[in-house]
């Protein structure tokens, strides 16, 4: 068990740790950096190289020797978790280490990020017990083994993402895009819409969520939540 690092001088660790509100009113997400091996005096550098290759980032630091947080602001810079996962190997080479990362997904400022907080850290942390050899994981990547292991520990972070992502014709959407395979055609069909109008609004979701609705894993994770929670929420 790694010490932990004062950080309180961080504007974001008493949004994190201590209930406190954000002041922005930018969705942002956090991405976590699990160490295998340690970079020990190189942090400052290594820091340094983040701050220039991810312009978006707003808060950075260490928790322990072996784990650091990035929190980043939702603007047209983000990188998807393909191009995250090339410069974080690019990284290791370059600081000799060995690093995992798990992206998550942007929330509203007005939500409790403590609790958010917990909920990402306790997923990351439980899933780097059985993904030892994934250099990056984010929810869509997870999400089968999650709801089908349980997600109880996890449902107020699950329950805050549908609240956010998803209105009565997005959800009508996803679930005619589920039961078509991600076919767009049989889905606008179906649905009595013209093909164009659909990409639009599959690529309007895609910019407020990062979420691809084209790519089956975006979107078994959107159709098992509308599954879970659209009858609570009524």
């Amino acid at each position: 068990m790694q010490p932990e690092i004062d950080n309180r001088n961080h504007p974001w660790y008493p949004i994190l740790f201590e209930h406190q509100p954000v002041q922005d009113q930018t969705w942002v997400r956090m991405l976590q950096v699990h160490f295998t091996r340690t970079i020990d005096s190189l942090q400052s550098e290594w820091i340094a190289e983040i701050q220039q290759m991810l312009p978006s980032v707003v808060d950075l630091f260490f928790l322990t020797e072996d784990h650091a947080v990035i929190v980043e602001k939702q603007d047209g810079a983000n990188l998807p978790i393909e191009d995250l996962d090339g410069l974080f190997v690019a990284l290791d080479m370059d600081f000799d280490c060995y690093s995992q990362l798990f992206v998550g997904p942007f929330h509203h400022p007005r939500h409790d990020f403590t609790t958010l907080w917990a909920s990402e850290s306790t997923l990351f942390k439980n899933e780097l017990k059985t993904k030892t050899t994934s250099k990056s994981m984010d929810l869509p990547k997870v999400v089968f083994s999650l709801f089908r292991n349980g997600f109880s520990e996890y449902i107020s972070l699950f329950r805050t993402l549908y609240l956010d992502w998803f209105e009565e014709e997005t959800e009508t959407i996803i679930q005619s895009l589920w039961r078509n395979q991600g076919n767009a055609s049989s889905t606008a069909k179906e649905l009595f819409m013209h093909r164009n109008s659909l990409l639009y609004k599959i690529d309007k979701f895609q910019t407020l969520t990062r979420l691809n609705l084209k790519n089956m894993d975006d979107l078994l994770l959107c159709y098992l939540l509308i599954d879970q929670f659209t009858h609570q929420s009524n």
